[in-house]
């Protein structure tokens, strides 16, 4: 999947070693968070690139909204 995702430029690594390892560091394990729950939201990949790339993406508001989504779909959870 990070392969992928590196490959259709949605989220790259912030490095990659000399033997093909990739280091991802909090900004990108952050960005990942953003990708998966959009992807849970059913988002298709191109609209989650579109999203993160947008000039007026805002990553505090989006986890706001995220934040209120997960709450909202809590409540009609039944344990």
């Amino acid at each position: 999947m990070l392969r992928y995702y590196d490959e259709i430029g949605l989220l790259k690594p912030a490095r990659i070693t000399l033997s093909g390892y990739r280091i991802y560091l909090q900004t990108q394990l952050d960005t990942l968070q953003q990708i998966l729950f959009y992807r849970e939201m059913e988002f298709p990949l191109k609209e989650i690139k579109k999203l993160l790339i947008a000039a007026d993406y805002n990553r505090e508001q989006a986890l706001v909204n995220q934040l209120a989504e997960l709450k909202k779909s809590e409540r009609g959870w039944i344990p």
